[in-house]
C-alpha cells in the first residue's frame, strides 16, 4: 500500500469515525450537567468516575455529587442526582425509588459483586465448623472473637452506618451472641480487618468483592442458609418470627440507576449509561490504586478511557 492511499484509507477511518459521534456530541452539547453520585467508596465511585469519563469523552458536562447511599436514592428520585449505582443487595431499597416512576433501571453493569459476613481463613482454628453460621454460636468462637468492647458477645466489624446490610436482622434471626461495632467508613472498616488479618488475630466484618483486600486475602464467608425473600416482611426489614427464612443478604450485580426526567433530557447520555458495562476486576484493580496506591479518582478513570478507547467507543454509537 502506497503512502498516498494510507492517507487516505486513515483519512475515511477518520471521517467516518467523525460522523458517527458527531450527533452525539452535537446532542450533548445542548443537554445539561450529569450529576452523578459519589459516595466516597471507592467500589463504587471507580466505576461512577470511569463513567463519568466517559460522559465527558462524549461532550457532556459532568458533576459529580457527594451523597451518602440512602440520602442518593433520594436525591435520584428528587432529580438532584441524575445515576446511582445500586449494590443488588440492596435491591429493595433500589426498588422502591424505581416504584416511584422517578427512577429508571438502566440494567445491569455486568460487574459481579458479594457481600457477607467475611472472615480469615485462620479462625476456622478457633471457629470450627466454618463457613457454617452455627460455629458463631460456640463458646470458644465467641470468646475467640469477643473485645473489650464486646465482651461477653463476639465483636462484629459492621459497615458504616448507611450502608444496608441486614446484620441487626441476621443476629436476631438466628439468635446470634454477636455485637456489630459501626465502621465511620469504608476506609476505617478496610482498616480494622485488614489490621487484625496482617497480625493474625481473631476477626470477623463485613466484607465484599469486588475489592483489592478481601479478593485477594485468605478467607470465606459466613454460609447462612440460601436467601429467600420471605425473610423481610416490610419496608424495614424485619425478619419473621419463625426463622425459617435466611436474613443473610444475596449476591448479584450492581446495577444502573437513573432519573427519568434527565434521561429524557440528555437521550445520548441516557444511552451511554444502558451500554455501560465493566467487569469485577477493573473495579478491584481501579480500587486498589485509589486505596493503595493514592492514586486520584480521575487520573485512574482517564488512564482507563485512554487504554480502553475500544471499549467505551461502542457505547457511543
Amino acid at each position: 500500500m502506497t503512502a498516498s492511499s494510507r492517507n487516505l484509507k486513515l483519512s475515511a477511518v477518520i471521517l467516518n469515525t467523525a460522523l458517527s459521534i458527531a450527533p452525539q456530541l452535537a446532542q450533548a452539547q445542548d443537554a445539561p450537567v450529569i450529576k452523578l453520585t459519589v459516595i466516597n467508596s471507592s467500589e463504587t465511585d471507580v466505576p461512577t468516575y470511569i463513567l463519568g469519563h466517559v460522559l465527558a469523552r462524549a461532550g457532556h458536562e459532568v458533576e459529580y455529587v457527594s451523597a451518602d447511599y440512602t440520602a442518593g436514592l433520594t436525591g435520584l428520585q428528587q432529580g438532584d442526582l441524575h445515576t446511582f449505582l445500586c449494590w443488588d443487595t440492596t435491591w429493595d431499597a433500589c426498588q422502591e425509588a424505581v416504584a416511584t416512576g422517578d427512577v429508571i433501571n438502566a440494567g445491569s453493569s455486568g460487574i459481579g459483586v458479594r457481600e457477607g459476613w467475611w472472615y480469615p481463613a485462620y479462625l476456622e482454628v478457633s471457629c470450627p465448623g466454618l463457613p457454617d453460621y452455627g460455629a458463631l454460636l460456640q463458646e470458644g468462637c465467641v470468646k475467640a472473637l469477643s473485645t473489650a468492647e464486646t465482651e461477653p458477645e463476639a465483636q462484629f466489624v459492621a459497615a458504616p452506618a448507611d450502608w444496608i446490610t441486614y446484620v441487626d436482622e441476621t443476629i436476631d434471626a438466628f439468635g446470634l451472641p454477636v455485637q456489630p461495632i459501626t465502621s465511620g467508613s469504608s476506609g476505617a472498616l478496610i482498616a480494622t480487618v485488614k489490621g487484625a488479618y496482617d497480625r493474625k488475630e481473631p476477626v470477623m466484618g463485613w466484607g465484599y468483592s469486588p475489592h483489592w483486600f478481601f479478593d485477594k486475602a485468605e478467607g470465606n464467608y459466613v454460609a447462612f442458609p440460601a436467601y429467600e425473600p420471605a425473610c423481610f416482611t416490610d419496608p424495614a426489614w424485619g425478619p419473621i418470627p419463625d426463622k425459617t427464612h435466611d436474613c443473610a443478604t444475596p449476591s448479584g450485580f450492581l446495577w444502573k440507576l437513573m432519573n427519568r426526567d434527565i434521561a429524557l433530557e440528555a437521550p445520548g447520555a441516557a444511552r451511554i449509561l444502558y451500554l455501560f458495562a465493566l467487569d469485577a476486576r477493573t473495579v478491584a484493580d481501579g480500587m486498589e490504586k485509589i486505596d493503595v496506591d493514592g492514586q486520584s479518582y480521575d487520573q485512574m478513570a482517564e488512564d482507563w478511557v485512554n487504554a480502553n478507547e475500544s471499549v467505551w467507543r461502542g457505547w457511543l454509537r
